[in-house]
């Protein structure tokens, strides 16, 4: 049984790095014919992606030169708070003591309690104020913020002029009817390289952006995603592609947007328009969340993938089928993760009157500790809470900075 089940994977990882006909395409269909490009033509030859390192590494320039240059003076312009945490004082044992564990128990601080000689509040103090040294301040969110609503509403604003006018986005039939044949039509290809470069582009900055507790679950989206684009160029999916690529983009650039306003509240600032105005966006957000995400991804997408290509390319599966069909339900399962941690955080806020923070970040701990107690708790009055409402904040944290990421 298990020599059988050893043999499977050595086949199918055989097939799959030598480009098998029988693995990626359907019965009847061979390379030689799928990459069969007439002048004048543009097929999804593997020498086009080419294009990919000079766009992803001109995306991480422009990145670069976006934050530095103009997000930077627009959020001094708009007074977003650059305030660093207050250091702790050096202590060469606590320091030692927080390399090794930087959250420790009660035990553990009982007994650094008792080697420095200092009471149990000075030790917690000292350790909640080396964690805020790893947090990122609001200009920092904002400037990352800024960056990625720029980068995603151009994503949107190309998909949108490339796809809904295509024939395939209202029969998605026509993505899979002599489908090896059909050549890629100039402004679909740039759009797929694109958007290709951008997740690689995401992929390599995730390391260095601001770390996020679902940082594995973005990590395995990019992934996934790249991997989905990646072979539906390859084995001429391009069409229905495109159609995940757009429905994947309509909600991206309302989040990212709302947080952006969110980094932009004062510290002690009550109810304002801002606050209306960054509510009815985030609002707008998650509404089109769901109704993308959860509902014309799988009727529209999943749908074609699952039964018309069986049934037109069929009728037999084959190996590329299956694995493109589960690369598509992982993103879906990942959706609905995305959209739980929408619901708990909007009932959470609108229970409490406030919000927990954001959500995402590498530690629960605000960056500013000085509007906390010695037991870790934010005083009455203080700590910048708002006066309720969906985008309410807690310490400067706006709601919308404590959604996930939906790419």
């Amino acid at each position: 049984m298990m020599a059988a089940i050893l043999e499977s994977i050595v086949t199918v990882t055989y097939n799959a790095v030598t480009f098998n006909d029988k693995f990626y395409l359907n019965p009847g269909v061979t390379w030689s014919v799928l990459h069969k490009e007439k002048p004048g033509e543009v097929k999804p030859l593997p020498g086009y992606l080419i294009y990919l390192l000079p766009f992803t590494l001109l995306i991480l320039v422009s990145r670069f030169l976006f934050e530095r240059y103009i997000a930077l003076p627009l959020g001094r312009y708009l007074k977003v708070s650059e305030k660093l945490p207050t250091p702790p004082e050096p202590n060469a044992i606590l320091e030692k003591a927080f390399k090794s564990n930087p959250k420790p128990n009660d035990r553990l601080i009982a007994g650094l309690c008792k080697t420095i000689d200092r009471p149990a509040r000075f030790v917690e103090r000292w350790f909640r104020r080396k964690r805020a040294l790893a947090i990122p301040t609001k200009m920092t969110k904002f400037q990352e913020g800024s960056w990625r609503f720029l980068a995603m509403l151009s994503l949107f604003t190309i998909g949108f002029f490339v796809v809904p006018n295509k024939a395939f986005w209202a029969n998605t039939r026509l993505c899979w009817l002599n489908y090896e044949n059909l050549t890629v039509p100039p402004d679909l290809f740039w759009y797929y390289m694109i958007e290709l470069s951008f997740y690689l582009s995401l992929t390599i900055s995730q390391f260095m952006d601001i770390k996020r507790k679902d940082f594995w679950q973005m990590f395995i989206h990019h992934i996934v995603t790249i991997l989905l684009i990646s072979l539906s160029y390859a084995v001429n999916y391009v069409a229905v592609g495109a159609m995940i690529m757009f429905v994947h983009d309509m909600a991206d650039p309302w989040l990212e947007f709302a947080k952006v306003i969110g980094y932009t509240r004062q510290p002690g600032e009550g109810r304002s328009k801002r606050q209306t105005f960054g509510e009815g966006i985030f609002i707008t957000f998650m509404l089109i969340f769901f109704y993308t995400r959860l509902y014309l991804y799988p009727a529209h997408c999943i749908h074609s993938t699952l039964l018309e290509m069986i049934e037109i390319l069929g009728p037999e599966p084959w190996p590329m089928w299956v694995g493109f069909n589960i690369l598509l339900s992982t993103l879906y399962v990942l959706h609905w993760f995305w959209s739980f941690q929408i619901v708990r955080v909007v009932k959470d806020s609108i229970l409490a009157g406030k919000v927990r923070g954001d959500v995402r970040s590498a530690d629960e701990d605000s960056g500013n500790e000085d509007t906390r107690n010695g037991n870790g708790h934010v005083p009455s009055g203080r700590g910048n809470r708002s006066s309720g409402g969906v985008a309410g904040t807690t310490n400067g944290d706006s709601i919308h900075g404590s959604m996930v990421t939906q790419r």
